[in-house]
């Protein structure tokens, strides 16, 4: 029994060698990288990441504009939805109504309020602000070459209130939505490092390629060139 054990043993590791050296670069590459958690793990959440800031727009209630500011909800705090409270408890999320007033005992600034017997319940894939997933738009020297085009257009959101508004992160100072803000800045951050990468991508093709291809003193002086820049 310990016989054919040993042949079976063997015969596994000799394909696992085989498969390793017949493994194209993409194989050992993925093989690799499933065999380190961290970068597993990063690469979800780069994943997770991408997909928030490409549908950002899907996932906030409002414009991350002053087009989707509130002005009854200024500097307000956060709006956690809840699920029951001393009135009992909803299959459906809601939060409390608010409200906006000043009087000689708030010495007369702005101070929200919240209604607790106001309950707002929260709503999903409801009608809202108008976004486009293609929107190019370039104004070039004279009218008959510029372009706007708009395409993959909705108006339709993961959530929503049937009356005020619904700010999970809060508003700032004035009345901007941050969560709405947040999302909008991850797809903004993303587009930058994705733009610098390629740009980097292109320099470093140019030059090795010229590199590369003269020699000499060529490339000793890009050379140069390159150490100084990344020291």
């Amino acid at each position: 029994m310990g016989f054919f054990s040993n042949k079976a043993d063997a015969a596994t590791d000799q394909n696992q060698k085989e498969a390793y050296f017949t493994a194209s670069q993409g194989q050992l590459i993925r093989a690799r990288y499933k065999t380190n958690r961290t970068a597993m793990v990063a690469g979800w959440v780069l994943t997770l990441m991408i997909l928030t800031g490409f549908f950002s727009e899907f996932l906030s209630p409002y414009a991350p504009t002053m087009a989707g500011r509130d002005k009854q909800y200024e500097n307000g705090p956060p709006q956690i939805p809840k699920f029951w409270d001393e009135n009992g408890f909803s299959f459906s999320p809601f939060i409390y109504g608010t409200k906006r007033e000043r009087s000689i005992k708030t010495n007369f600034r702005w101070v929200i309020s919240i209604d607790r017997q106001d309950r707002r319940y929260m709503h999903f894939f409801v009608e809202g602000w108008e976004y486009s997933y293609i929107n190019i738009d370039w104004d070039f020297p004279g009218e008959a070459f510029d372009l706007d085009v708009k395409a993959l257009t909705f108006n339709t959101h993961l959530f929503g209130v049937d009356k005020g508004g619904v700010h999970l992160f809060g508003t700032d100072k004035s009345g901007k939505d941050i969560y709405s803000r947040t999302l909008r800045a991850i797809f903004t951050s993303l587009k930058c490092g994705a733009l610098g990468v390629f740009i980097a991508f292109v320099l470093a093709l140019v030059i090795g390629g010229i590199s590369g291809y003269y020699g000499g003193w060529i490339d000793q002086v890009l050379q140069m060139i390159t150490d100084a820049m990344r020291t």
